[in-house]
């Protein structure tokens, strides 16, 4: 029955406590079956400006974060910065179109399955972009032929290849590459973008330092301080309504903290709504039978 209702879902795992919910790699080599929260944090006031929850890794995550995020705020642009769990050619190309300035960390490079020799790796091979071609540390040039080839894993994406045939005759060969016909390098399409967003992390190193007093804190305080740690709906559209609220309550102790009772309460009358009047009904009722139930929501955390 499982196994049946695993195929037809199209998912390459099931939860039998929560469908929605996703075994996911939590800390190191920790894997929980949960959800993943999102949230942007400005850096002014420490304030959530975006939030979701959804049931996949931060990997194919970073652009729908940031760009809720900028049209709540309704800026033009802003820099981003982000942990290197959101490292994707796809998402920092997303996000350069959507004229937010990335700073992701760059991860370490993955394992060196074929040995290769600390000087030629392939950071040690340089991009022409006029010419479209790398040269190798040895001083050789390396063409493609402009043919793009399609990479179907977990990140579909484009390519180019570069090669050389001076590689065969290399006197350092095997200090490049075990392969008979020599070395090739991949280009991604969204290599240009990534190598932008490389240069803004080693350029601006200090920045983004600031990135955990920014955005870390809360998720300490949420999980920490209010023993929030679990989700008491089940349900994906549930779970993310639970989670809004959460961090619903965050901003409002954090806008008390800022401005205090009397100003805060002064700039929600004075604030002119887009909602219609039949909406603030709505999200009024709505808001006083959530508090009723938050405020045993929160007696149930504290205990």
């Amino acid at each position: 029955m499982l196994e049946e209702k695993l195929k037809a879902s199209g998912e390459p795992q099931i939860s039998t406590t929560d469908s929605d919910a996703r075994a996911l790699l939590v800390q190191g080599q920790v894997v929980e079956i949960s959800f993943n929260v999102q949230a942007a944090v400005d850096a002014k006031h420490n304030l959530v400006v975006a939030t979701h929850t959804i049931n996949k890794n931060d990997r194919s995550a970073l652009s729908a974060i940031a760009i809720e995020a900028k049209e709540n705020l309704g800026i033009e642009t802003y820099t981003a910065l982000v942990d290197k769990g959101y490292h994707n050619g796809k998402q920092i190309e997303i996000c350069k179109k959507a004229n937010i300035t990335t700073i992701v960390a760059q991860p370490e490079q993955g394992k060196n399955k074929e040995r290769i020799a600390e000087g030629y790796l392939i950071s040690k091979f340089k991009y022409d972009q006029t010419n479209d071609t790398y040269t190798c540390p040895q001083g050789e040039t390396l063409k493609t032929t402009g043919h793009w080839h399609k990479k179907t894993d977990k990140d579909s994406y484009e390519f180019k290849r570069y090669r050389t045939s001076k590689c065969r005759e290399c006197p350092v060969k095997q200090l490049c590459t075990s392969r008979v016909a020599g070395r090739d390098i991949d280009r991604s399409q969204y290599a240009d973008a990534v190598e932008e967003n490389n240069k803004r992390y080693h350029a601006n190193a200090q920045l983004y330092r600031k990135r955990q007093e920014i955005n870390e804190h809360i998720f300490g305080t949420i999980k920490r301080q209010w023993g929030y740690n679990h989700t008491n709906l089940t349900g994906l559209e549930k779970v993310n309504g639970e989670h809004s609220l959460i961090m619903l309550v965050y901003n409002i102790k954090r806008s008390i903290n800022i401005l205090g009772v009397p100003e805060l309460i002064a700039k929600l009358q004075n604030w002119n709504s887009p909602y219609k009047a039949k909406v603030l009904f709505l999200l009024e009722t709505t808001y006083l039978k959530l508090n009723r139930a938050n405020n045993f929501y929160q007696t149930k955390l504290a205990a």
